[in-house]
């Protein structure tokens, strides 16, 4: 499991650049922030969202199950990282794994 997906600050910088380099080519002028609104900007549809879940499960090990693909939770940066912090697995049973498991 990814530890990545417990920390709010790793995700957001993580899903900022991947939007701008993945749909914004890289263009820094376009004053993306945590709170952009990436529907209304037209920044995210259809076939970007999708591009964005699968980013997210192959990057933090997070499945966005389909009951939760809503405007709510893809209207900002914001929103899809409370999204993965809600999914992510509990870090402390992993921690335990790491630490004394095999």
């Amino acid at each position: 499991m990814n530890l990545a997906a417990s920390n709010p600050t790793v995700v957001t910088d993580d899903l900022l650049a991947y939007v701008r380099k993945e749909f914004l080519d890289n263009d820094d002028s376009a004053d993306l922030t945590a709170t952009s609104p990436l529907l209304e900007w037209g920044i995210l549809n259809s076939m970007t969202t999708v591009r964005l879940v699968a980013h997210v499960k192959s990057e933090f090990g997070v499945a966005i199950p389909p009951q939760r693909m809503s405007a709510g939770n893809f209207r900002d940066i914001e929103s899809i990282v409370q999204l993965v912090q809600e999914l992510a697995p509990a870090t402390s049973g992993a921690q335990a794994v790491e630490q004394g498991g095999e």
